[in-house]
């Protein structure tokens, strides 16, 4: 324990917040957990503190194992990319709210960032590949190497409701409906409402996606700028069906966006 302090100091000194956590499943094992900030940082502050952990380690006649997957039959080491988009508010775009409007707003993006993942699985597969990660995923406490996305019971229900009401123009009767009862119910989603780790790399744990699959010692730049740029692409797309529909078929903009 005191060897976590002295890290978790080191990195105070430098200006990277992060906090030890506790044992993990395998000898000789922690969880140092870094504090949210901006995407470009936070990779900058990640790569700093491996070099940390170095450091200190050779400071007292020991070596850290970055490595994903250094013993077989042992659990292997992983990070978990926690990721979530804000408007230039400071307003995120993937929490539930308390209004329809608000709700309506976390729905189009949440459905976006799934359908981006579902299009381009690949890219995601690729951006967290590597011969020694590859052998952790799928074993013990690592998520499958199949990219998936887990969005819980609740959310799934919503998804469903929304998917048998909207098709084409909405009587006023219906928008009504599906604002108060569908959109404007969604729960405040709990924290602890997921699969923890154990059955999918890419999960919505209450106001973000956690992405699970990023393996102990890769640079988190390169899984991160391949999220972001096929969710922009998503984005893009989206908005330009919604303007095709508002243009072409006269739907006023709620109408495109459940429609789409």
């Amino acid at each position: 324990l005191s060897y976590m302090r002295e890290i978790e100091f080191e990195c105070h000194k430098m200006g990277i917040p992060v906090k030890t956590r506790h044992n993990e499943v395998a000898p000789g094992q922690f969880e140092f957990a870094p504090v949210f900030e901006e995407a470009n940082i936070a990779v900058d502050h990640n790569s700093l503190f491996m070099d940390v952990l170095e450091k200190v380690a050779r400071r007292h006649m020991f070596r850290v194992l970055l490595h994903e997957k250094p013993f077989s039959a042992i659990n292997g080491s992983g990070k978990h990319n926690n990721w979530s988009l804000s408007s230039n508010t400071g307003l995120n775009l993937l929490a539930p709210g308390k209004t329809p409007k608000r709700n309506l707003l976390f729905l189009t993006f949440f459905i976006n960032t799934i359908k981006a993942v579902n299009d381009q699985a690949d890219l995601i597969r690729a951006a967290i590949a590597s011969a020694s990660n590859d052998h952790r995923l799928g074993a013990n406490e690592a998520p499958p190497a199949i990219m998936s996305v887990f969005i819980g019971e609740q959310l799934t229900a919503v998804l469903k409701e929304l998917e048998n009401v909207t098709d084409g123009k909405l009587s006023p009767e219906e928008k009504t409906d599906l604002k108060l009862n569908v959109i404007g119910k969604i729960p405040e989603i709990l924290l602890d409402n997921t699969d923890r780790n154990r059955t999918s790399p890419f999960a919505f744990t209450g106001n973000k996606f956690e992405f699970r699959a990023v393996g102990s010692m890769a640079n988190c730049a390169s899984p991160m700028t391949m999220l972001n740029t096929i969710v922009a692409k998503q984005l893009k797309d989206f908005r330009q069906e919604v303007d095709k529909l508002i243009e072409n078929k006269s739907f006023k903009k709620d109408e495109a966006i459940f429609n789409v």
